[in-house]
């Protein structure tokens, strides 16, 4: 049981005088946020879809609460964890601004972004992956320039930090991965890159049927291109030259479900090619680790 801190000794007896001090210094303790979050507005929701992410969920969540830019909601999906991860969170669910959704079974990170979005009440959501964590400027940077961008983008991104994490969980080697401003839908595709953050427009999203679940593993993987090429031919991305995501990659991240998303990728972009008109054939290369990457567009001749 919890012990009473020795500040609420109550010398004189009255239990009533106990009470409206353990009252008043619970209302000292409340964020003076909560009655703006209420009275004002979020433009944004952070979506953290979880499944068993230990002590990075923790870290994720964190992140959110420094940010500068403290309107936000969250929304963490559950799926299914049977880790101590949700624990490890429990004093932060108590936030006004916090929700949860947990899943009773395990569906995958692609189903359970459809999930959150069903629930998003803002005009923006952005993605934060349970093991990765935003920089302290990142959702005032993006909410600023959301305000300064039409109905026809979809997306802001910005530029990525990957760290590396050796499995003794000390860090190795970081790099700053720049993103950029594409053309056109061909350009991104040929680019073989994602966009962190991925900042979505909520409409957006829902005009397009959120994150497709067909083809191989149900969309269980590579979800964010898989969303990116859907939203391309019909809105705008808009690229911020400013980091505002951290990646953790770790010994995990390497080798895990190879096959499953080398299937994933060649069955992708043949379909992508197939549904943007069927003009061009695939030419592919192979990476030092045996990952395909996209290499060119090679037109078809006509029949």
């Amino acid at each position: 049981m919890e012990q009473t801190p020795e500040i609420f000794s109550d010398t004189s007896g009255r239990m009533n005088d106990r009470n409206a001090f353990i009252s008043k210094v619970r209302r000292r303790k409340q964020p003076r946020l909560a009655k703006n979050v209420q009275r004002n507005p979020s433009a944004v929701t952070v979506v953290i879809p979880s499944y068993n992410a230990g002590r990075y969920l923790k870290e994720a969540v964190e992140s959110v609460f420094a940010q500068t830019y403290k309107n936000w909601r969250m929304m963490i999906v559950d799926d299914a964890s049977t880790d101590d991860s949700m624990a490890r969170i429990r004093k932060y669910l108590k936030d006004p601004r916090v929700s949860i959704i947990r899943n009773q079974m395990n569906i995958g990170q692609t189903k359970s972004l459809n999930v959150a979005l069903k629930h998003v009440k803002t005009p923006f959501m952005v993605q934060l992956d349970s093991d990765d964590w935003f920089l302290p400027y990142t959702l005032e940077t993006l909410v600023n320039q959301a305000k300064k961008v039409g109905p026809n983008v979809a997306l802001i991104s910005g530029n990525i930090k990957l760290v590396w994490f050796r499995k003794d969980g000390k860090q190795s080697k970081t790099l700053i991965q720049k993103g950029r401003q594409y053309r056109d839908k061909y350009q991104f595709l040929l680019s073989n890159r994602s966009c962190w953050p991925r900042f979505y427009r909520t409409a957006a999203l829902r005009s397009v049927g959120g994150w497709p679940t067909g083809g191989p593993y149900e969309g269980r993987y590579i979800e964010d291109l898989r969303i990116l090429l859907r939203l391309i031919p019909r809105y705008k991305f808009k690229w911020m030259n400013r980091t505002l995501y951290v990646h953790r990659r770790h010994q995990r991240s390497m080798t895990h479900r190879t096959q499953e998303m080398k299937r994933t990728l060649y069955w992708l972009i043949d379909k992508t090619l197939k549904d943007w008109g069927d003009q061009y054939r695939p030419i592919y290369r192979l990476l030092p680790n045996g990952y395909p990457q996209l290499k060119s567009l090679i037109v078809k001749k006509a029949q």
